[in-house]
């Protein structure tokens, strides 16, 4: 059995990869195809991310809260509606279905190939279009979003199991989907869960491949959203491209589990897209408006493509995860605040009132209609209602506040030395902010740096406000006008989100999770930190022609990239829960794959059960001991497998993946430890042995299975190595090795499914 099966996974990654584009964009841009008709790439792009979560969101909530939701009803929706375009589009008569009929069955093959090949050679030809007017820069950034698929893949290639123990719940909650039952474990934002059931649904991907591949796909989009974001912020088409750079290939430092999280399916990080798309559209439409209303009771306001798809990624985001919403409100707020006058003008203010409450009712309609029937909220909304209101006295709280009040004590007493110590705390923990995701020795400058150009800047603009002034080069070429403002913009949102990060320092209610918010707040602390960049850029612009600028553009991108694979600059890999032996994904995919469905049990952990969850029967290993020491105990199936590590796994280890060095800087810190957990390096796994001693010591008491695993996992696993030698004993004849390596073994034995073995023999006290 070949345990790394690369092609195998390879195969499975552009499944999924292809599921998501057909689904995600294929569908949006052929039946919104008159709406998208002549827009740009990227309000394409931002309209079809947005829609598509919106539409698969509310139609699968929609169909559960009517109790119709199952596989055909699916289908039908959206299988269904593009055809009816098609129909409508083709203006489909009698007559035209003869043709296609005679075309396809009469040996006419050869022009059925030429009236396809015709159409994508069109599609080729506009695209090239959308691209021939600038292709290095698209070439560039092709090269950094592949180079990052990759990047936030290759924990899943190496491990090929989940990386984070949440991606359980929520398999657990598309299984629940797919049975028919919305909000299985309570009302929580569902888009993503909708999203990965429709992909399921439509085209037949796994759903253990999806939860396992698609984390590196959302960090994509969010990436390919940030783009779009900077495009609109920066002066030079290139700069979006440098910081995408840094933010891919620079060490994360502090902000590593943050990092980690891009390549774990979660929702929040499926949020983070539409949470940028929404930002860009509130700016684009605060600046440049867009259609007046001209009838009815809303004639004279001002609406338009950008105020949708504001409405759109809003709702998109809501549906995703709260946490996301949060950051957005304040980012936007500080849009709201660069652009005052517009937000609060009259053709203006309602629009966007009313946008943010359709965009917010869209979302929540499905989740308040799921309450009103009866179903509870989720326990981890709770969790988060208490962060926000402060409830919750966590230990890193504590250890903040203590810090500050250490700040305190070693200052004067009285108000002013309070006002000076607490001062100095708050510079203080904005530095930790920057250095805590950044380098120290690069961190620091770039924020002097950013600081001189802010200050420099404010000083030009209020200068340019003066009639000696006013006929400079500077506002001829409208760079003042413009470009500032976006500098400005870009600075105010960096350190709106440095805000957000330090307020559980200041002893202030923690809004949102410091892992869950360093992707967003790194990446804008990257598009600060390359103002000054662009803004050399914007000046050459004036003197060099394009093809000059574009070289030069090329060969500062090089020295970036050249300087960030540098020393201890470049990035180090990621790290993974682990909680299973790449080998008991193997086995258990060979099994899937060579039994009958539903003729076969896997004896194994909890986290075997979400792989075997549609295929046959799981038993957990923990109530297969229990049941086995006492009275009489059947598996009703044919065939039994049972997994068992000979090396158990220091459960939910920090795994740190290791692969080529063009991928990543070789991990050599002497320590590394996530929150107290215990980490490991690839190919070296934390892990002990099970032992004939340890199968006689007593299982704890514990309430859920999982915690068996992860406190008692050397005594439960040395209690199943001892019941199946007995039972090999007993049955020598029956009882088979279906896989051994140094660290696991699969057991194997077959049955008669009407008269099966009694179990019930004990495990060697």
């Amino acid at each position: 059995m070949d345990i790394s099966n690369t092609p195998y996974w390879v195969f499975e990654f552009l499944k999924v990869l292809c599921g998501y584009l057909l689904v995600g964009f294929l569908w949006p841009r052929f039946v919104f195809a008159g709406r998208l008709r002549g827009k740009s790439v990227i309000y394409q792009f931002s309209f079809c991310v947005s829609v598509q979560m919106v539409l698969i969101n509310t139609v699968v909530l929609g169909l559960g809260l009517l109790h119709i939701l199952n596989a055909w009803t699916v289908r039908t929706v959206f299988y269904g509606v593009p055809l009816a375009v098609l129909y409508r589009r083709l203006h489909i008569t009698e007559e035209k279905v003869e043709d296609a009929f005679r075309v396809i069955t009469f040996a006419r093959s050869k022009l059925l190939l030429r009236r396809l090949g015709r159409a994508a050679a069109r599609r080729m030809k506009l695209l090239w279009r959308a691209v021939q007017a600038h292709p290095l820069d698209y070439l560039a950034l092709g090269i950094v979003v592949v180079y990052a698929l990759v990047y936030f893949s290759w924990g899943a290639f190496q491990n090929t199991s989940y990386g984070y123990g949440d991606q359980y719940v929520h398999h657990a909650w598309i299984q629940g989907l797919i049975q028919g039952e919305i909000f299985l474990d309570g009302v929580y934002p569902a888009g993503m869960h909708c999203m990965l059931y429709a992909i399921h649904t439509l085209l037949g991907v796994s759903l253990y491949n999806l939860l396992l591949f698609f984390g590196c796909i959302q960090c994509i989009l969010f990436l390919a959203a940030s783009y779009c974001l900077l495009r609109e912020l920066f002066h030079w088409r290139f700069t979006p491209i440098f910081v995408l750079a840094g933010f891919v290939l620079l060490e994360a430092n502090g902000s590593l589990q943050g990092m980690s999280r891009l390549q774990w399916t979660l929702p929040l990080e499926f949020a983070l897209a539409p949470q940028m798309i929404c930002l860009l559209y509130l700016i684009r439409y605060l600046r440049y408006g867009g259609k007046k209303v001209e009838k009815g009771k809303f004639a004279g306001y001002i609406a338009g493509d950008e105020l949708l798809v504001f409405m759109l990624a809003l709702a998109a985001m809501l549906a995703a995860h709260f946490h996301a919403a949060m950051m957005a409100f304040l980012m936007c707020l500080m849009v709201a605040l660069f652009y005052l006058k517009r937000t609060f003008s009259k053709e203006r203010f309602l629009s966007l009132v009313l946008a943010v409450l359709c965009g917010a009712f869209i979302a929540l309609a499905p989740m308040a209609a799921a309450l009103a029937s009866g179903i509870p909220m989720q326990a981890s909304l709770n969790w988060a209602l208490g962060i926000i209101g402060g409830e919750t006295d966590t230990e890193r709280r504590s250890s903040q506040l203590e810090e500050l009040n250490e700040e305190l004590a070693r200052n004067e007493t009285g108000v002013s030395g309070e006002v000076e110590a607490r001062t100095a705390f708050a510079v203080k923990v904005f530095r930790r902010a920057y250095t805590g995701i950044l380098d120290p020795s690069w961190a620091v400058p770039l924020l002097i740096l950013m600081a001189v150009v802010t200050l420099g800047g404010a000083a030009l603009k209020l200068a340019m406000q003066f009639p000696p002034f006013r006929c400079c080069w500077f506002v001829r070429t409208g760079l003042t006008r413009l470009w500032l403002d976006n500098y400005f913009l870009l600075t105010g949102l960096s350190f709106i989100m440095t805000f957000l990060y330090i307020l559980p320092y200041v002893g202030l209610p923690e809004l949102v999770v410091a892992a869950r918010l360093v992707t967003t707040m790194r990446m804008l602390f990257f598009a600060a930190a390359a103002i000054p960049l662009d803004f050399l850029f914007a000046l050459l612009s004036l003197r060099l022609k394009n093809p000059a600028l574009n070289l030069l553009s090329a060969f500062c991108l090089t020295l970036i990239c050249l300087w960030a694979v540098m020393g201890e600059n470049y990035h180090h890999f990621l790290y993974y829960e682990l909680t299973r032996y790449r080998a008991e994904v193997a086995v258990m995919n060979h099994i899937i794959q060579n039994y009958p469905k539903d003729e076969f049990t896997v004896v194994s952990p909890t986290d075997g059960l979400y792989h075997v969850i549609a295929y046959g029967r799981h038993e957990e290993l923990v109530d297969f001991l229990h049941k086995a020491a006492d009275g009489r105990y059947f598996i009703p199936t044919e065939h039994v497998f049972i997994f068992i590590e000979k090396k158990p796994l220091v459960y939910a280890q920090n795994h740190i993946a290791q692969g080529p060095a063009f991928l990543g800087r070789p991990d050599n810190r002497d320590q590394y430890v996530q929150f107290g957990r215990p980490w490991s390096v690839a190919p070296t796994i934390t892990a002990t042995e099970i032992s004939p001693e340890a199968a006689r010591e007593d299982l704890g008491e514990y309430n859920k299975p999982f915690d068996y695993y992860r406190y008692d996992r050397t005594v439960v696993e040395s209690k199943a190595y001892a019941w199946c030698q007995r039972f090999a004993e007993l049955y020598p004849s029956e009882v088979d090795i279906y896989y051994e390596d140094d660290s696991f073994v699969c057991y194997y034995f077959r049955q008669e499914p009407n008269a099966p073995y009694d179990l019930a023999i004990g495990y060697g006290e």
